[in-house]
């Protein structure tokens, strides 16, 4: 049985913010969806030698395991999860065998997660720095962030995420990371998400899940 982790939060009226001052990006977790999912993770056996896409709604919109046709290959991406949310749950991946994990994660923490830039990329660095210190035998790959289509979804803009993957990169290069520049090959002639990789500018249909495999088939090996 999977251990069970139990997060308590003291909160001290004169020193402390209250509930509703913390950012939406540490607040995620609260939803029904978020519980729901991390729950089940902590409930499904762990493979050996496990491939994990570890990320949100965009890691969580795919059948990996069918695509990929690897059996030991897991999903535990939660749509609107942040890196806020992935260091709460990151011990469900580390506790097991854990190969490779394919990392997708930022797009939340500056959409609607109330984050800048900076403040996302040293969570990401201290989410990193978790996963060597817990399973230093994993390999982590850091996928950049996807482009969007400009408009469509609230908050969700390319003039965030651009900066975003300059700084992934660095944290990569710094960490002696591989980072898999993505986005470019997602990218139509104006910057924007392909519109037949999108039905509503920011989620994946099956044809960019297919391209986004094609881009990461030699590291499945």
């Amino acid at each position: 049985m999977k251990r069970l982790i139990l997060i308590g939060t003291l909160v001290s009226a004169f020193a402390m913010p209250t509930l509703a001052d913390v950012a939406p990006a540490e607040k995620n977790m609260e939803g029904a969806y978020w519980k729901h999912k991390a729950s089940q993770f902590r409930t499904l056996p762990n493979p050996k030698d496990e491939i994990c896409f570890l990320g949100d709604s965009i890691t969580d919109g795919c059948e990996w395991r069918e695509l990929t046709g690897i059996e030991r290959v897991t999903n535990r991406g939660i749509g609107g999860d942040t890196s806020w949310g992935l260091m709460a749950r990151i011990d469900e991946v580390t506790e097991g065998d854990v190969s490779k994990i394919f990392l997708m994660i930022g797009t939340n923490d500056l959409a609607w997660g109330g984050k800048t830039v900076p403040e996302v990329k040293v969570q990401v660095s201290k989410l990193l720095d978790t996963i060597k210190r817990q399973s230093p035998e994993t390999t982590v790959y850091i996928q950049s962030v996807l482009p969007v289509i400009d408009g469509r979804v609230d908050k969700f803009i390319n003039a965030n995420i651009e900066p975003m993957n300059v700084e992934l990169k660095k944290i990569a290069k710094e960490k002696g990371l591989t980072f898999i520049d993505l986005a470019p090959f997602f990218k139509d002639e104006n910057g924007q998400l392909k519109k037949n990789y999108t039905e509503d500018g920011l989620h994946l249909t099956g044809e960019a899940y297919y391209q986004w495999l094609s881009l990461i088939r030699g590291y499945l090996q």
